[in-house]
């Protein structure tokens, strides 16, 4: 098959879990040889964005920037399809939410969330209405729906009214290979931001569903009992004042990809607030480095996780410091979570994601 690739969507280094999952399916139909021709379609900021350097994929620059978002789903609605035709594609898979509505071939498209819907009053209108409406028209054109978890697909079948046999669920893969990380190079990377004794580690960011204001709250209760500091890898959201936040927590702010592993890899534990989540990639990359994991109950985390982590209502402070207390006085709490971890890590695979994607494609062809 000539399978072409919909990335128009992508800002590396912006867009979060869906650049992961991008990167993480082209590696992984590489892995499954070069039967089938993939040509990946790109706007302009991804134009040197890395694809897997095998023989059977080519790169298609479209002359289009993913930031003017209302020409790149003009773009995407009048040109792209053009394009699909004019390089004799025979499926087109859009990865991010949004795809072609009319195409020559026939189309599959990713809906990871329904985030417009579930966080939506954290986005400006205009995204929210435009992402609202092409996902779902998508959605209800394409052959097939994919998403990444249980909870997703129960979320999308019910809220867009899409057939439950439509939608296939493909689970995601850790973002590192190898999860063996030196002492010294933790402890370098550790030294290089001032880290020297225990601590907890959670990503920031600006979406308020993220939860990191409740996680700073929790972590000032835990202070009067523990001695550690809480590192916060990205930005502040805008509801949280920098000024007043103990010495004991970090807030690094963008860092090096080569530093997230180390910094990962050094914590007592890992902790994920969020309010909504359509899959929860950091569970799977704390876990294979062999970090405790201490999540919410959100969406789709528990799926995620499986029973190998310690869960809290999201909205409950309390409940938050409780359970993050639990495994931090608890060293053999602690071992326990790591061996679960590490053992329920082993059920994804991004290898296991790109088989399942190809035979969605096998069978949106063949039904075509």
């Amino acid at each position: 098959m000539r399978i072409g690739i919909n990335l128009l969507y992508l800002l590396p280094g912006t867009v979060g879990g869906t650049e992961t999952y991008a990167a993480g399916l082209l590696h992984g139909l590489a892995q499954l040889g070069n039967q089938n021709e993939i040509l990946v379609f790109v706007n302009k900021e991804s134009a040197e964005w890395p694809i897997p350097q095998a023989a059977n994929f080519t790169r298609v620059i479209c002359a289009v920037a993913a930031t003017r978002r209302t020409r790149r789903y003009f773009f995407e609605q009048v040109s792209l399809p053009q394009m699909l035709k004019k390089h004799d594609v025979e499926i087109v898979h859009s990865l991010g939410y949004v795809g072609p509505l009319w195409t020559s071939c026939p189309a599959v498209v990713t809906l990871p969330d329904l985030n417009y819907l579930a966080i939506g009053h954290t986005m400006p209108f205009y995204k929210r209405y435009f992402l609202g409406f092409f996902s779902a028209q998508a959605a209800k054109r394409a052959k097939v729906v994919i998403t990444i978890s249980n909870f997703s697909k129960k979320v999308i079948c019910k809220d867009l009214r899409i057939q439950h046999e439509k939608v296939v669920v493909t689970l995601l893969g850790p973002r590192w290979n190898d999860n063996f990380i030196p002492y010294d190079v933790v402890s370098t990377v550790k030294a290089s931001y001032g880290i020297s004794g225990p601590y907890m580690f959670a990503f920031a960011g600006g979406a308020l569903h993220k939860n990191i204001s409740r996680l700073l709250k929790a972590f000032t209760e835990l202070k009067k009992e523990l001695s550690c500091q809480l590192v916060l890898v990205g930005h502040l959201p805008h509801d949280v004042n920098p000024g007043r936040l103990s010495k004991d927590i970090l807030v690094t702010g963008y860092i090096p990809a080569e530093h997230v592993l180390p910094l990962l890899s050094g914590a007592e534990l890992f902790v994920l607030p969020s309010l909504y989540e359509g899959f929860g990639l950091p569970i799977l990359e704390a876990q294979q480095v062999g970090v405790p994991v201490v999540c919410s109950t959100a969406g789709s985390l528990p799926e995620v996780a499986g029973e190998a982590a310690m869960f809290f209502n999201p909205y409950s402070i309390a409940d938050m410091a409780d359970k993050i207390r639990r495994v931090s006085c608890s060293p053999a709490l602690r071992a326990a979570l790591r061996q679960k971890g590490l053992a329920n890590v082993r059920r994804f695979s991004w290898r296991q994601t790109a088989r399942e994607t190809l035979a969605v494609y096998e069978k949106v062809a063949q039904g075509h």
